[in-house]
């Protein structure tokens, strides 16, 4: 039977070896990533089986991660349900309808993942086919995602990306009673994008709240946690085959606590989470993260430093080492190389 570390770690807090895998590992880090991107959109690959295929691929091939997630984004399923979207260079996703009163609630279509979404099931058995190709017993596992309720929904109110969520907390709290029925659709739409990803061949789904550290703790379960439980509910209750879920929120150490009492599996911290925290979750909860991506933009020994700090950080927990959120497009590959070796390092 082949080996996943990445799914072991949920199982033990002493697999054997220390796992790895990088959020938007797939990217424009990558050279081989830039060279198929020419003249294509992000859209072209993301919704090309082919070359979402590939560009999925290209982190393992050349690290041998220990997980390949989907090369996809989070908005997908959403662009799918009715809203179209195009990516701006810098600016990133721009959706070309927006959604700020009850009335507007009819913009979003029905959605069946199976109908709207077939390209992502294409990607997933695509990587599915390549991981069951590998000679070697050990081998990386399958990793689905998509993005929580609240981090979607302030796409959909804001249009577009936002520093300052003005819109996206002035409806939260003003027209509360519309901005909870877009989230418990959201909700709704979310769970069946996962269950069909599993269905694909998803080992691992991770759920990314980006943005739902914006809120105050007294706030959060209203607005995000409420709807993200559902969501864990409704996929632990409807997916035909086993899998794991992993919850990312950004910006979160305040949020910690109420987090791990959702009970995912496993649950990735940002680098602002402190050493206080991390200490007091609960022991059969897996951790993943939680180091500063920038630190790949310091000198050798720095990455190498602050690579065995974190690892030391994690000791005697389920542990995933990951990065705290995404690798910048700039990252210099010889210290994502670095910080690799050094993670393998601790293994041997």
């Amino acid at each position: 039977m082949p080996d996943y570390p990445l799914i072991e770690a949920f199982q033990t807090r002493n697999p054997q070896y220390l796992p790895l895998w990088y959020m938007r590992q797939a990217g424009r880090y990558l050279p081989e990533y830039n060279e198929i991107r020419k003249g294509k959109t992000f859209l072209d690959l993301s919704m090309t089986p082919e070359l979402s295929i590939e560009v999925s691929l290209q982190p393992h091939r050349r690290y041998g991660m220990d997980g390949i997630i989907m090369f996809s984004d989070i908005l997908t399923p959403v662009h799918a349900a009715g809203i179209p979207l195009h990516f701006e260079e810098g600016r990133g996703p721009v959706l070309e309808k927006t959604i700020r009163e009850e009335r507007e609630l009819s913009l979003i279509d029905d959605y069946n993942p199976e109908r709207d979404n077939p390209y992502v099931a294409r990607t997933l058995q695509g990587i599915q086919e390549y991981i069951q190709g590998l000679s070697s017993e050990i081998r990386p596992a399958l990793i689905g995602f998509a993005g929580a309720p609240f981090t979607l929904a302030s796409y959909i109110v804001e249009g577009s990306t936002t520093r300052k969520f003005e819109r996206t907390k002035t409806t939260a709290f003003r027209d509360t009673e519309f901005f909870l029925k877009l989230l418990d659709r959201l909700a709704d739409i979310t769970s069946d994008y996962l269950c069909y990803q599993i269905e694909s061949g998803a080992q691992i789904v991770q759920l990314f709240d980006s943005w739902g550290g914006i809120l105050q703790a007294q706030d959060y379960e209203e607005f995000s946690g409420q709807f993200n439980r559902k969501i864990l509910s409704q996929v632990r209750q409807k997916a035909k085959k086993p899998f794991r879920f992993i919850m990312f929120t950004g910006n979160s150490a305040h949020l910690a606590e109420q987090i791990a009492e959702m009970e995912p599996d496993g649950m990735s911290l940002d680098w602002r989470t402190p050493d206080s925290v991390i200490r007091n979750l609960p022991e059969e909860l897996l951790l993943q993260g939680n180091l500063d991506p920038l630190i790949l933009y310091g000198k050798k020994e720095r990455v190498v430093d602050a690579t065995r700090k974190t690892i030391a950080r994690f000791a005697g927990k389920k542990y995933i080492f990951n990065l705290g959120h995404g690798i910048h497009p700039s990252t210099p590959l010889e210290n994502v190389q670095t910080m690799i070796d050094t993670v393998r390092a601790h293994r041997d």
